[in-house]
């Protein structure tokens, strides 16, 4: 595993990681550009030997990039180095502004490791790598003439496991010791599969209810509202593959008709407009449409649709519904979604949609259906 050392300077964007950490988030990856510094033609000192690197970068043999401005410090899981062109899946500053981009590194992970710590990036990073192609000396923070990306020698691999770690940045401790009982007690390895808003929602919904739930006279709606966004983008993405693949052998579906808060749609428009949960529970109520799912759609899909999805939807619709015309949630209420969506004594629901997006995405796969077009 190779190991990468850059600078990088705020004045090129104040928000320069929030804003590749946000198309990371989005897309699964993000390239982060090397710019070339005005009036500098000063040649990388050791540029076979970094070629060397970019050329053996790959998903299977991925190179670590340390990046820091002195006072802030991130380490990012880079699976391709390239100079063609990346601006595709980089933040729009790098166009906006005319950078000169050297280097483009394609990044699938990033963690935090310092955050606003000068003195510690100084002395308990800076200081303890050594620079190989430079006798081994150690990083020299003033009056050096380095050109980077520079090559260093460090021990730690911070990506040894398939955990992904971009979603923690920028959080508080409390957020991350909840995360962490979250996926010990309920996820497991499944919390990063989940969508980062998901994960969020989430959280934050369990750090509030925690806070509250020795009030039982609280109104707890605000909890409610954010247990429900945790559900609502996972749904979307579950019942957008399950109408791909309905679709894909019944296009006549396509043009059925349904109704979000008094704006017509077809359903062909759902693969680009998020519905209202209480949407799904209709569409799937149309005979053209339910026939077409009981003659195609596995059994065990079916069951989990029946029995699990469409099931709990239609609790937490009520809930919601009560809620809605001025009836305050109650702990009771809370518990109840709560214990469905964290898997209290019963199957996660969050994971079972996860089963099932899973085995229609399997199912899109060997219909050759090409579901980029759609997502």
């Amino acid at each position: 595993m190779h190991n990468l050392l850059i600078l990088y300077n705020p004045r090129y964007n104040s928000d320069l990681i929030k804003a590749h950490l946000d198309i990371l988030k989005e897309c699964g990856k993000v390239a982060f550009g090397k710019v070339r510094v005005k009036n500098n033609n000063m040649p990388h000192p050791f540029k076979g030997e970094l070629e060397k690197i970019y050329n053996d970068t790959n998903p299977d043999s991925f190179t670590q990039l340390f990046i820091t401005d002195y006072s802030n410090l991130y380490v990012a899981k880079v699976v391709k180095i390239s100079s063609d062109d990346h601006t595709a899946i980089a933040p729009k500053y790098y166009q906006e502004q005319n950078l000169l981009v050297e280097s483009w590194f394609v990044i699938t992970d990033m963690r935090e490791i310092y955050r606003n710590e000068f003195e510690s990036v100084r002395d308990y990073f800076l200081s303890r790598i050594t620079l190989p192609l430079r006798d081994n000396h150690t990083y020299a923070l003033y009056g050096n003439n380095y050109v980077y990306p520079l090559i260093i020698d460090q021990d730690q691999n911070y990506f040894e496991d398939e955990t992904l770690h971009h979603t923690d940045i920028y959080k508080s401790k409390k957020y991350l010791k909840t995360k962490k009982t979250l996926s010990r007690y309920c996820f497991s390895a499944n919390i990063d599969k989940l969508m980062s808003d998901t994960i969020d929602a989430i959280v934050l919904s369990e750090i509030e209810y925690i806070q509250n739930q020795e009030n039982m006279l609280n109104d707890f709606s605000s909890i409610l509202v954010k247990y429900s966004k945790s559900v609502e983008r996972e749904f979307y993405s579950l019942f957008k593959a399950l109408f791909a693949y309905l679709c894909y052998h019944n296009p006549g579906l396509l043009t059925i008709r349904y109704d979000v808060q008094g704006i017509k749609y077809q359903l062909k428009d759902i693969f680009t407009h998020k519905p209202n949960l209480g949407s799904y529970g209709y569409l799937m109520k149309q005979s053209e449409i339910s026939s077409t799912f009981e003659n195609l759609v596995p059994n065990d899909i079916k069951n989990g649709f029946y029995h699990k999805i469409l099931n709990f939807m239609h609790i937490l619709k009520d809930i919601r519904n009560e809620n809605i015309h001025g009836k305050n949630a109650t702990i009771k209420d809370i518990q109840e979604i709560r214990n469905a969506i964290l898997g209290i004594g019963q199957e996660n629901i969050l994971i079972t949609c996860l089963e099932l997006k899973s085995k229609l995405n399997a199912l899109c796969k060997e219909s050759k259906i090409d579901r980029s077009k759609q997502i």
